[in-house]
Parts: C-alpha cells; structure tokens; sequence
C-alpha cells in the first residue's frame, strides 16, 4: 500500500522515453510519500514496484525464511538480487535499469497494474499474452482460492 494506507489499483498503459525514463501515472503517485520507490524483478515475467515501506515488509518477510533451504535462496536471489532503488524526478518518472528492463523483456510500451501493496509493470505484449492465455480461468481459481480460506 502507498504509505497513506491506500491501495494500488487501476490499469494503465504507458511508454518508456528515449531515456528509458517511465512516466508513473498520477493516480499512483499520489499515494507514494517520498521520492524513494523499489523496482523488483517480479514474477510471469513482470517487474515489481514498492513503496519504501512495503519493500521493507516484504524483505523482511522473504530474509526471514531459512537460507539452509535451497528454494529460500533461489528466491533470494532472483527477487532481492534483482532489485533496484529508484527515484521518482520531479516530473513523475523512475529510470528503470537495463538489466531488470531485459528481465522482463520491456522496449518501450508497459502496462501498470495496481495490485494493492505494490505496482506490476509488464511488457505490453507479454501481459496481453498473459491475459490472453488465463481470461477463461478467474472463475475456476477464485473458487479454489475461497474454498482453500473456508477449510
């Protein structure tokens, strides 16, 4: 969540600039106290970004699990290895760097989605074959999902 407790939603489509400098939708900004965000590689081939606040959260949750299990510190290190520390300017916009850019396979147009406590960014035609491939899927998972809370 943004540090005024609000939630991240919305969809938005946005491009990189000939800087490779992303332009963070208003809507979103609004709820970022701070100029200090946390881009993350993320997962089905999106990047991830946090507050400052809820990259700490999340960190901690992560650092917290045993590193004597192999899959602790094979998430380590795709996930907190592959984070970066950025700054909005003063026009609203990160400088995502190359490297998680080539992770998720972004050039210039993106899609970000607020997920409540943090912010995906994806490559436009990878979300649009995402959403392609699980648009039938929303029923059977949210029932899986809720039947899994009630047991």
């Amino acid at each position: 969540m943004g540090e005024s407790g609000m939630l991240f939603y919305g969809t938005y489509e946005h491009n990189l600039d000939e800087k490779q400098r992303l332009t963070i939708p208003s809507k979103i900004r609004g709820k970022v106290q701070g100029t200090i965000l946390y881009v993350s590689k993320g997962f089905e081939g999106s990047l991830e970004m946090r507050t400052e606040t809820e990259f700490q959260k999340w960190s901690n949750q992560i650092l917290s699990l045993s590193s004597f299990n192999k899959d602790t510190r094979m998430l380590t290190r795709e996930v907190i290895a592959n984070t970066h520390e950025v700054e909005l300017d003063k026009s609203g916009r990160i400088n995502i760097p190359a490297n998680l850019l080539k992770l998720a396979n972004i050039n210039k147009s993106v899609f970000i989605l607020g997920m409540g406590d943090r912010i995906e960014i994806w490559d436009s035609q990878t979300f649009n074959n995402y959403q392609k491939a699980n648009e039938n899927k929303l029923e059977e998972i949210s029932e899986k999902i809720y039947q899994g809370i009630n047991n």
